[in-house]
C-alpha cells in the first residue's frame, strides 16, 4: 500500500450510516492516526483507537476481508489467536461484505460512476492546480504555499533571532565568569604581577624597537655605501673601457704618424741628395767659370773655341739641373694627401673586397666527377678539368666532352649595381695626388 517514492498514505472515506453521513480518515506508518468526523456538524466523533472500534462497530469484521479486500486495523498484526466463532463471524461478515459492495465495485468500473468520479477530481483539482501542475492563484493550495513560505521566513528569522540571543548569552555567562575573575583578590595580584610582566617586556621591547632602528639606519648607511661603491665602479669599468679605445686610436695615429714620417725622412733624403747634386753643380759651374776665363785667356783657335763651347754646353746642364731640382721641390711641396684620406682609402679597400667577395661568390661554377680516372677529360676554353675540380665562369661557357659533343652554360645574372666601379673610382680620385708624383725620373725618385 505504500508507495515506491515513500511517504505516508493517507486515506479519506465518505461513509452512509442510516441517516448519518461520516467521513473516516487514516494515515498509515510514520504519524500514523485514525479519526471520524460527522459531514453535517464537522464534529469529531472518533479518534486513535476509539476511530478505530467506531470502524470495526461498523462493519463487525475481523482481520481477513472478502474477495481479496483486507480491513487493516491499526494494532492488529492478523497473527492473533482467534476461535472458531470469531472465524466463522468474520467469513459471515465477508460474505456479507463482498455481497453489500459487488454491486457497488460494478456500478463504479463500469464506467458513468467512473466518469462521474473522475469529473469531481478532475473540478477539486482544478481548484487547487492549474493544467501544468502549477498552483492556481487564490485557491487553497496556493494560499497553503504562501503560508508555508512565509512561515519559513518567520521560522528563519526566529531562529536567527534566537542564535542571537543564545549568543549574548554566552557572552553574558563569560562576562559573569570575568567578572568574578576581577573582583577575587588572587585575580587582581595576578594582574598587577601581568602588568608589571607587560611594562617590563615592553621597556625591552622599546629597547630592541631602539636597536632594530639603530641596526635598520647602519644598514641603509652601509647599502647606500654598497650603491656608490657599485657606480663608482660601473664609471671605472666604462673610463676604462674608453681610456683603451683611445689606447687603440693612439697606437693606430701613431702607426700612421710614424709612416708619414718616414715617408718624410725619404723625402728629405732626396731633397739633401738634390741639394749636394745642386752644391756639386753650382761648384763645377764657378770651377767652369773660372776654368773658362783662363781658357779665354790663354786659348786662341779652334781649340779654345771648342773648349769654350764644350764648357757653356755644360753651363747650359748645370742650369737644367738646377730647373730640374726647383721643380722637384715644387712637386714634393705638393705632396699632401687630404685628412683622413688613409681611413678613408682602407674603408674602400675593405668595401672592394667585400663587393669582389660577393661578386665572386655569385659566379656559377661547374665540377665533374668522372666514373674512370682514365678516361676522356673535359676542357673548358683552353683549360681541362680534374676530377672534382670546381671552376667558375662568367656568362656563357662551352665544355667539350670527346666522344660526347660540346655543352654550353649560360648564366643568368644579375645586372652589376656599379657598386664596385664607384668604389675603385673613388679609391683612384683618393690615389690621384700621389700618383701625379710617384714616378718622377728627372729628380731621381720613385715613390711607393
Amino acid at each position: 500500500m505504500r508507495p515506491y517514492s515513500g511517504g505516508n498514505p493517507l486515506i479519506e472515506a465518505d461513509i452512509v450510516v442510516d441517516d448519518a453521513h461520516f467521513r473516516i480518515t487514516k494515515q498509515y506508518y510514520a504519524g500514523k492516526f485514525a479519526k471520524v468526523v460527522d459531514l453535517a456538524s464537522g464534529r469529531l466523533i472518533a479518534q486513535a483507537d476509539e476511530a478505530e472500534n467506531f470502524i470495526g462497530k461498523l462493519i463487525h469484521g475481523g482481520a481477513g476481508g472478502p474477495a481479496r479486500l483486507l480491513w487493516v486495523r491499526q494494532g492488529l498484526t492478523g497473527i492473533e489467536p482467534r476461535n472458531k466463532k470469531d472465524e466463522d463471524n468474520d467469513l459471515q461478515v465477508r460474505t456479507s461484505l463482498l455481497e453489500s459492495v459487488q454491486g457497488e465495485v460494478e456500478a463504479m468500473t463500469g464506467g458513468r460512476r467512473m466518469a462521474e468520479i473522475m469529473a469531481a477530481a478532475g473540478e477539486a483539482a482544478g481548484e487547487l492546480v492549474t493544467a501544468t501542475g502549477r498552483p492556481k492563484a487564490g485557491g487553497r493550495y496556493a494560499a497553503a504555499i504562501d503560508l508555508r513560505d512565509r512561515l519559513a521566513a518567520e521560522e528563519q528569522r526566529l531562529a536567527g533571532e534566537v542564535a542571537n540571543l543564545r549568543e549574548a548569552l554566552d557572552q553574558r555567562g563569560t562576562s559573569q565568569r570575568r567578572l568574578a575573575e576581577l573582583e577575587s583578590s588572587d585575580a587582581r595580584d595576578a594582574r598587577k604581577q601581568a602588568v608589571d610582566a607587560a611594562e617590563v617586556a615592553f621597556d625591552a621591547a622599546r629597547a630592541q624597537a631602539e636597536r632594530l632602528k639603530a641596526a635598520q639606519a647602519e644598514l641603509g648607511l652601509a647599502r647606500e655605501q654598497r650603491d656608490t661603491a657599485l657606480r663608482d665602479h660601473r664609471q671605472f669599468d666604462e673610463t676604462l673601457a674608453e681610456a683603451r679605445q683611445l689606447a687603440e686610436d693612439s697606437r693606430d695615429a701613431n702607426r700612421r704618424r710614424d709612416e708619414a714620417v718616414e715617408r718624410r725622412r725619404l723625402i728629405g733624403e732626396t731633397i739633401a741628395d738634390a741639394q749636394a747634386e745642386i752644391e756639386a753643380a753650382e761648384a763645377d759651374e764657378k770651377a767652369a767659370r773660372e776654368l773658362l776665363a783662363t781658357l779665354d785667356a790663354a786659348i786662341k783657335a779652334r781649340d779654345a773655341a771648342e773648349r769654350r763651347a764644350e764648357w757653356e754646353e755644360r753651363l747650359q746642364g748645370a742650369e737644367a739641373v738646377r730647373g730640374t731640382i726647383e721643380t722637384c721641390e715644387a712637386q714634393l711641396a705638393g705632396i699632401r694627401l687630404p685628412n683622413g684620406a688613409v681611413d678613408e682609402l682602407a674603408d674602400l679597400d675593405v668595401e672592394i673586397a667585400s663587393i669582389r667577395a660577393v661578386l665572386d661568390a655569385a659566379r656559377p661554377t661547374v665540377m665533374v666527377a668522372y666514373d674512370t680516372p682514365a678516361g676522356a677529360r673535359v676542357t673548358m676554353g683552353d683549360a681541362t678539368l680534374g676530377d672534382g675540380e670546381e671552376r667558375g665562369y662568367n656568362g656563357r661557357a662551352q665544355l667539350i666532352a670527346p666522344g660526347i659533343g660540346t655543352i654550353t652554360l649560360r648564366s643568368n645574372t644579375a645586372d652589376d649595381d656599379g657598386r664596385l666601379a664607384a668604389a675603385e673610382a673613388q679609391r683612384g680620385t683618393l690615389y690621384q695626388p700621389a700618383l701625379i708624383t710617384t714616378h718622377m725620373p728627372i729628380c731621381g725618385v720613385r715613390l711607393s
